[in-house]
């Protein structure tokens, strides 16, 4: 009776180890499933940047090639303008 047990608890036991390690072990499914995440979710940073050095990368090119748009820059920077002009500040709420 004792040996038949063993024989059926042994074999039970392998597979429910075997499935443990590969749903929590260091490299298993929810370790995976929590990587691909972080990745998705690097990925989406990652754009997020690229997109603002685009933006930055404009600016830089019309701040060196249009004079206007250094002005604004200053005056934006130190609210300062040319004499007549009118400065508009607002302020949120």
């Amino acid at each position: 009776m004792a040996k038949r047990l063993i024989w059926n608890l042994v074999p039970a036991l392998m597979v429910v180890s075997a499935v443990a390690m590969a749903l929590a072990g260091d490299d298993g499914l929810l370790g995976r499933h929590v990587l691909k995440q972080r990745l998705v979710a690097m990925q989406d940073q990652v754009a997020d940047i690229r997109v603002e050095n685009t933006q930055l990368q404009a600016r830089v090119i019309a701040l060196r090639q249009d004079p206007l748009a250094v002005r604004r820059a200053a005056a934006a920077g130190v609210f300062a303008a040319k004499p007549g002009s009118t400065i508009y500040r607002f302020i949120a709420p």
